[in-house]
């Protein structure tokens, strides 16, 4: 077993998460907070009073535990709408706005949410499915939402939360067409993980920010924005990825630390080359997350920016963070030790014991940052979630002398393209559906843009005709771009073992092996 090496921070304040906010407003209520591309800019005590407003907004149709949803891109407004549902005690569920009408469905039955926040583009979908969602109430439209808390008399307080056990966000593992999981993210989750990744100053007290991972995201709702309001710092709300334009802000913005998943990356670099603006001495760092960063990535960056690469280790489970190299000593390949007051072991799958050093297994994490548990599924929660507090991660690492964390593979079967998570198993049932295809099996097949592409190994039909161009439009009509089958290769059998389970592994072996 690992500890950290970092200095403990308990004990952890049991305080809601938007008390950052409060706490920043009342320290700088004048100073800088949301803004958006074009400059328009909210200081901390308006985005405050905001938040307050919108709580008061939604007590009508939010009681204490009630689930709201959003369904938009980043902005201002979706900003404060967050914060001013968690101010009136309810749960935020952010999604994928992409999410196609068939996707969300089971979404909104499992989450059950009585106020909905969407755009003008994603507010239709929603209307959509209103019949199908007894529980909504009211649906608020966010494109316009900062002249309605403008034209309301005032806010209100916020209710009374228990830190550990009112949960804070629903963060989906899995927001596709099946059986999406709801990770359960108490406030004292949130708090705790911030605190903890702040321990590892990469965001300096007189820095900006940029916030372009999408909110949906925790990387984005949590880690980046909860920086934000607890160091009292500006941020950029960035709705859709711009490389140029996040290369222009960086400078005027003084950034110091740069949040880039592995894909953005790549973009940055390239609109770099293409004559976008250099990152000016104020940005000391890159910090990449959410999908592994390829060697060739990591060198490259470092080339065209000239400013060190650091990657962290997380997952939703995790609320965003469990790893990180310390800023004074990065090891490049690795993730880094474990955060403050963050265990962790390596444990081997068929033994149930701890492996040595240098050796490989599953991580498994224990740390005030770990989850509640899935939203209504007990069972799934408890595959992962041992009753000790250990949560199974599902990727296989090593540790080296200095237990630096490195991460070899992945023993889930989620695929990470552009850093979100596809489920084969969806597309898998869809493809299912094409009554030429008798058997299908997807897999990840790394991908020097994406890191990895849905790849789908089809058997056919006796009688069918193979039709690669044909079948990809089938499953692709049918899911958001995110999820679509970028490949396709026709196999005669899916091996399975005797319970019928698809040996994935051995496809992706012989797709590595090029004998697919």
């Amino acid at each position: 077993m690992t500890t950290s090496p970092w200095y403990s921070l308990h004990p952890y304040p049991e305080v809601p998460l938007f008390h950052y906010l409060e706490q920043a407003a009342a320290r700088h209520p004048g100073r800088p907070s949301l803004i958006s591309p074009g400059g328009e800019t909210r200081t901390f005590a308006q985005v405050h009073e905001a938040a307050r407003r919108a709580s008061r907004l939604l007590r009508s149709d939010v009681a204490h535990g009630d689930r709201v949803v959003f369904l938009a891109p980043n902005s201002t407004a979706y900003a404060v709408a967050l914060y001013g549902a968690m101010m009136a005690g309810a749960t935020v569920v952010p999604v994928n706005p992409l999410l196609l009408p068939a996707e969300l469905q089971p979404v909104l039955q499992d989450a059950e949410p009585t106020v909905a926040f969407v755009s003008s583009e994603t507010r239709p979908v929603i209307e959509a499915l209103r019949a199908h969602t007894p529980s909504l109430r009211a649906v608020h439209v966010l494109d316009d939402f900062w002249s309605v808390l403008d034209s309301l008399p005032g806010g209100a307080d916020p209710v009374a939360i228990s830190a550990r056990d009112d949960i804070a966000a629903l963060v989906l593992s899995s927001g596709t067409t099946g059986s999406p999981k709801g990770v359960m993210l108490s406030h004292f989750n949130l708090v705790a993980n911030l605190r903890q990744t702040l321990a590892s100053g990469m965001s300096p007290p007189y820095s900006g920010l940029l916030n372009y991972m999408p909110f949906f995201h925790v990387y984005g709702f949590a880690a980046i924005m909860g920086q934000a309001f607890a160091m009292g710092l500006p941020q950029v709300i960035i709705p859709r990825f711009d490389p140029a334009l996040i290369l222009q802000l960086s400078g005027e913005y003084q950034v110091h630390t740069l949040f880039s998943p592995p894909p953005a990356l790549r973009g940055l670099i390239a609109a770099r080359k293409a004559g976008a603006p250099a990152l000016t001495g104020y940005t000391k760092l890159i910090v990449t997350g959410a999908a592994a960063t390829p060697p060739d990535l990591w060198d490259e960056a470092e080339s065209v920016f000239g400013i060190p690469v650091c990657q962290p280790y997380g997952l939703s489970e995790g609320t965003a963070a469990t790893n990180i190299n310390p800023l004074h000593r990065i090891k490049r390949g690795t993730v880094g030790p474990p955060l403050p007051d963050t265990e962790q072991r390596l444990v081997d799958m068929e033994t149930g014991q701890d492996v040595p050093v240098g050796g490989q297994g599953e991580v498994w994490v224990r740390g005030p940052q770990v989850m509640r548990g899935y939203w209504r599924r007990p069972e799934a929660t408890a595959e992962c979630l041992m009753p000790d507090g250990w949560l199974r991660t599902g990727d296989l690492g090593r540790f080296d002398e200095d237990g630096y964390l490195t991460l070899v593979d992945r023993l889930k079967e989620m695929i990470r393209y552009k850093g979100h998570q596809v489920a084969p198993s969806d597309l898998e049932a869809v493809l299912l559906t094409h009554p030429a295809i008798a058997d299908v099996a997807v897999i990840p097949r790394a991908d020097i843009e994406a890191g990895e592409i849905p790849l789908a190994c089809v058997v056919l039909a006796p009688g069918a005709t193979a039709d690669t161009e044909a079948f990809i439009a089938f499953v692709n009509e049918r899911v958001n771009p995110i999820h679509h089958v970028r490949a396709l290769v026709f196999v005669d059998a899916i091996p399975r073992n005797p319970s019928g389970k698809i040996l994935r592994r051995l496809l992706i072996e012989r797709e590595r092996a090029g004998s697919l």
